[in-house]
């Protein structure tokens, strides 16, 4: 159906609720991710299930085209062991203990356990989510930062007492705009602001893909598409990226593209 451009992205989640509402505890969800997603590989692949079933028509092409999201080191062993691509948040909670931990310090260990276990001859695949908002004024950029950041550690502060979430209280709500920033790995300001910032993020020095989102921030929708649009034809092409080409007697240009390694 999709004529090969399926890519597909699996997790173990990280929302207690999610599990507990099944009767799992979250710190089963390993165990729970592991079983179920090795039947889901051998339904792929077209062997035998429970019941003396197959999958039909097999898709074997899809186990070339995983990929595996994961906060953890080891979860970037497995992805790296399984031959999966690995995927990686556009933020996460802090270490135990390291509050002040930037999203690259948390990150680049798990790309080295990915590296470490990924076979011989297999070409890594490291995709990197990261929030941005681009904006042709900085002031302006700020203010929206500012609404949406404390709404989300408000959000967070609420589910502390409530929750046994992991997304439980990361900062103050009321602490200042930059300590937000920086909880909530937010990339914001001018093209050539953001660029800054996101070539100081080590952890993109190692993708072969990156997203943009603008989630946590939720600028207005008018804001939205001048952050892709500056995005699109500023920021990403000064990290590498470029235009796939159109395809001989083509009237429009292709919808897919691809970015590129940060330089």
């Amino acid at each position: 159906l999709s004529d090969g451009r399926l890519e597909v992205g699996l997790g173990t989640g990280g929302t207690a609720e999610s599990f507990e509402a099944f009767g799992v505890t979250g710190s089963e969800r390993g165990a729970v991710f592991a079983r179920n997603f090795a039947v889901l590989r051998d339904a792929w692949a077209g062997r035998e299930l429970a019941g003396g079933v197959r999958l039909y028509p097999a898709a074997p092409q899809l186990l070339e085209r995983v990929w595996q999201a994961t906060f953890s080191v080891e979860g970037g062993a497995r992805a790296g062991a399984n031959r999966d691509g690995l995927m990686l948040s556009r933020t996460q909670p802090r270490p135990e203990g390291r509050p002040r931990a930037t999203l690259s310090e948390i990150q680049n260990p798990i790309i080295e356990a990915y590296l470490a276990a990924l076979p011989a001859g297999r070409a890594p695949r490291i995709l990197a989510s990261r929030t941005l908002l681009v904006s042709d004024q900085r002031a302006q950029a700020l203010e929206w930062a500012e609404a949406g950041l404390r709404r989300s550690a408000q959000r967070h502060a609420a589910l502390a007492s409530t929750s046994s979430t992991q997304w439980a209280t990361r900062v103050d709500p009321q602490a200042p705009l930059q300590q937000l920033i920086e909880a909530y790995d937010v990339h914001v300001g001018t093209p050539e602001e953001v660029i800054a910032s996101l070539r100081a993020d080590t952890a993109l020095a190692q993708a072969s893909d990156i997203v943009f989102q603008v989630h946590s921030i939720d600028p207005p929708h008018q804001a939205i598409l001048r952050s892709i649009e500056l995005t699109a034809a500023v920021v990403a092409p000064a990290l590498g990226w470029r235009r796939s080409e159109a395809p001989a007697g083509a009237s429009q240009p292709p919808v897919r593209t691809e970015l590129l390694q940060a330089a």
